[in-house]
C-alpha cells in the first residue's frame, strides 16, 4: 500500500469530492442541524446574548451556505456588528457574500497544516475529517481554538484512524475519555466543551485515498500513525 503525503493528497480525486458538504445549511433539510443534531444559531444567539458577542469556525465549509444563512438571520435583527463568522475549505467555491452581509469572511487552505490564534464558541467540521491527511495533528489544532464556554462538533470515522498495533482504537478512546472529550460510535459525532492542549504523541505515516467508501457509502481517507513508544501504548491499551 503506498501512503501519500499531506501535499500529494491534495492532488487526489477522493480529496476532490464535492458532494459531502458543498450545498449545506446551518438548518433545515439538508443542514448541519441534521448532521450534527445541534443548531448553529440557537447556540450562537444564546453566546450573544450572555457574552455580547458570537464567533463560529466552520472548517471544510464547502460553499459556506451555513455561515451565510446565520448571517442572513443576524443582518435581520441588526446583529452582525457582535458576530464573527469564517468559513474555511480547500477549494474556492464559496457562494458569494451578499451585500449588506459584513461579518463572514472565507479563507482557502488545507488543514493539514492550519493552525488558528483565535478562539470561537462554535467550531464545526460536517463530513470534512474523511478527506483530511493527519487528522490527529488537525484534530489538536481544532481543540485549542475552541473558546472557554465554547463548542466543538464534528463527524469523525474513528475505523480512519489507523494506529499500528491498536486495531480496536482503544488508544484514541482512552485518551479521548481521559480529556472528557466525548465521541458518540453509533452517530461518529465527535463534540467537545472548552479548549484541550492535547498531544497524541503518534508519528504521522501518510494517508491512504484507496480505503474505499466510510460509513457515509462516499470514499474517504485512511490515516496512518505509529506511537512513539510501544510502552506508552501498551500503557494506555491496557490499565
Amino acid at each position: 500500500m503506498e501512503l501519500l503525503s499531506s501535499s500529494a493528497l491534495l492532488w487526489s480525486p477522493v480529496v476532490a469530492n464535492n458532494r459531502m458538504n458543498r450545498k449545506r445549511q446551518a438548518s433545515g433539510i439538508n443542514s448541519y442541524e441534521k448532521e450534527l443534531q445541534f443548531t448553529p444559531q440557537s447556540w450562537l444567539n444564546d453566546r450573544l446574548q450572555q457574552n455580547g458577542q458570537a464567533a463560529w469556525l466552520d472548517l471544510c465549509c464547502g460553499e459556506g451556505n451555513a455561515l451565510l444563512q446565520y448571517a442572513r438571520e443576524a443582518a435581520e435583527n441588526q446583529r452582525q456588528a457582535n458576530i464573527r463568522l469564517k468559513g474555511i475549505d480547500l477549494v474556492d467555491q464559496f457562494q458569494p457574500i451578499p451585500s449588506g452581509i459584513h461579518c463572514v469572511r472565507f479563507e482557502t487552505c488545507p488543514l493539514d497544516n492550519w493552525t488558528s490564534d483565535t478562539q470561537y464558541d462554535l467550531v464545526t467540521c460536517v463530513h470534512g475529517l474523511h478527506y483530511v491527511g493527519d487528522k490527529l495533528r488537525v484534530l489538536a489544532a481544532i481543540l485549542k481554538a475552541i473558546g472557554s464556554e465554547g463548542i466543538f462538533l464534528a463527524n469523525l470515522d474513528l475505523k480512519s484512524i489507523r494506529i499500528a498495533g491498536d486495531p480496536q482504537h482503544q488508544y484514541i478512546k482512552k485518551l479521548f475519555a481521559g480529556e472528557n472529550i466525548s465521541y458518540n460510535s453509533r452517530k461518529k459525532i465527535i463534540s467537545c466543551r472548552g479548549p484541550r492542549d492535547i498531544s497524541f504523541k503518534v508519528s504521522y505515516q501518510g494517508a491512504d485515498d484507496k480505503a474505499g467508501p466510510n460509513y457515509t457509502g462516499q470514499e474517504a481517507v485512511d490515516s496512518y500513525y505509529i506511537v512513539f513508544c510501544i510502552v506508552y501504548l501498551i500503557l494506555i491499551i491496557y490499565n
